[in-house]
């Protein structure tokens, strides 16, 4: 098959492919033009190799899965090096994570010292109180009821607003 047929068979693009090819992560047959000739079996090793990026394993990184289908096992993931190219990614997620919570409690701390400075509740009275957390509601909050108030608005343009800033 052509490279546009397995590009549109894999969900790819034809430079992804060809990226593939160059990385030797797919050998296809070659015509006596020289031209690629693809397989079912190219088919599945791409739609491998998408699946794996999806889930943040790198391409560079899908060996060896691609080794296992090659070789005829029915599943991507049953040698060792598959389980340890899992186990890089799951690190190295759990890292990106640990990174991204550190963050955004820098950010919660920031947000909440600056939306209750000068207010008279002081910070340690605040402290430990997650009922009165800006991100969690109380628990005892009727939900709102729909009076109809508000059915004339759809579609209606809202009027320029010039606002001042704060600082």
């Amino acid at each position: 098959m052509k490279i546009s047929e397995l590009a549109r068979r894999s969900d790819v693009t034809t430079k992804a492919v060809r990226y593939y090819e160059s990385l030797g992560l797919i050998t296809p047959e070659r015509l006596a033009n020289g031209h690629p000739d693809y397989d079912e079996v190219d088919v599945r090793l791409v739609r491998e190799i998408r699946t794996l990026q999806h889930v943040g394993i790198p391409v560079e990184r899908t060996r060896p899965f691609l080794e296992c289908l090659a070789a005829g096992r029915l599943h991507a993931d049953d040698r060792p090096a598959s389980l340890a190219s899992y186990r890089k990614a799951l690190d190295k997620l759990t890292g990106r994570i640990e990174a991204l919570t550190a963050r955004r409690a820098t950010l919660i701390t920031s947000l909440d010292a600056a939306a209750h400075r000068g207010s008279s509740v002081q910070n340690s009275e605040r402290a430990g109180t997650e009922n009165e957390h800006y991100l969690t509601l109380p628990a005892d909050l009727p939900a709102p009821q729909d009076d109809g108030g508000a059915d004339h608005l759809p579609g209606t343009k809202a009027p320029q607003i010039t606002r001042s800033t704060t600082c």
